[in-house]
């Protein structure tokens, strides 16, 4: 199967889960295999909700104690935390990779995960000007992330892809709070991954971060971003996936599964 996400409201990790569940995705392979993770804490709920006029699937990874990833008061600055001075589990991409080879994860479930954290681990260590193996994940260790991840990894390896096209990509503009403190939008992780990937990102009058370090990752690990002619494609089903952030424009992924037709 090949596919194509349209960007234009924004990626992240649950929106690319919640897309590709709802373009067909088994949600019980994906729950047996999050389960052999061996992590605790938390819950999974998957939902249809509306999203203005979008039907969208929202894929939800709700924490027995909050990190604050999902919180609109917090991120934009309405409401204070010690969020800083929190005893989170920190873990390194060394960490990150023993639970994956620990896990029941089909090898190329595996595989496809292990690059997108790498890919995470390799813009972070460019941001903070350290090698990769001293990153210590923050939100992208956070258990939601290592779920959303590794759930990304089980629904590409499910639906059997092969091609991902992406087009659109837009970002906001402003300010997020962070564990690590105050960044403009993009944050060094974003800007990063678009130098490294030298992706064309269109910054939009929206003061609101519409990307996350592991939703480009993830897009990046696959993605063909460019060089290509929408013309040649059938589209043979459509999905589409919540995102928590909603702002002036709907938090809403949508992917297509596409069929590239011979000329």
């Amino acid at each position: 199967m090949d596919i194509l996400f349209d960007c234009s409201y924004g990626v992240s990790g649950d929106m690319l889960v919640g897309a590709l569940i709802d373009l067909g995705a088994n949600v019980e392979v994906l729950k047996n295999a999050i389960s052999s993770l061996n992590l605790s804490g938390y819950k999974i709920e998957i939902k249809k909700v509306k999203k203005d006029t979008f039907n969208a699937c929202d894929f939800n990874v709700i924490l027995d104690e909050e990190n604050f990833d999902h919180d609109m008061k917090f991120l934009y600055g309405s409401k204070n935390t010690n969020i800083a001075q929190e005893n989170f589990l920190k873990r390194n991409i060394n960490d990150i990779y023993n639970i994956l080879q620990n896990s029941k994860l089909t090898q190329n479930a595996k595989d496809i995960a292990f690059k997108i954290f790498n890919i995470v681990a390799c813009a972070e260590a460019q941001a903070h000007n350290i090698k990769k193996g001293q990153v210590i994940f923050h939100e992208t260790g956070a258990m939601d992330s290592i779920i959303d991840i590794s759930s990304i990894a089980v629904c590409l390896d499910n639906l059997k892809v092969n091609k991902v096209f992406v087009k659109n990509l837009k970002e906001g503009h402003g300010e997020i709070n962070t564990r690590v403190g105050k960044m403009k939008v993009p944050t060094p992780a974003i800007q990063n991954l678009v130098k490294m990937f030298d992706l064309k990102l269109e910054i939009i009058n929206c003061p609101f971060e519409l990307i996350t370090p592991t939703g480009l990752s993830a897009l990046c690990a696959y993605g063909i971003f460019d060089n290509f002619n929408e013309n040649q494609f059938e589209i043979l089903g459509k999905g589409y996936g919540a995102g928590k952030r909603d702002n002036k424009m709907p938090a809403v992924l949508k992917v297509e599964k596409i069929k590239i037709k011979e000329i």
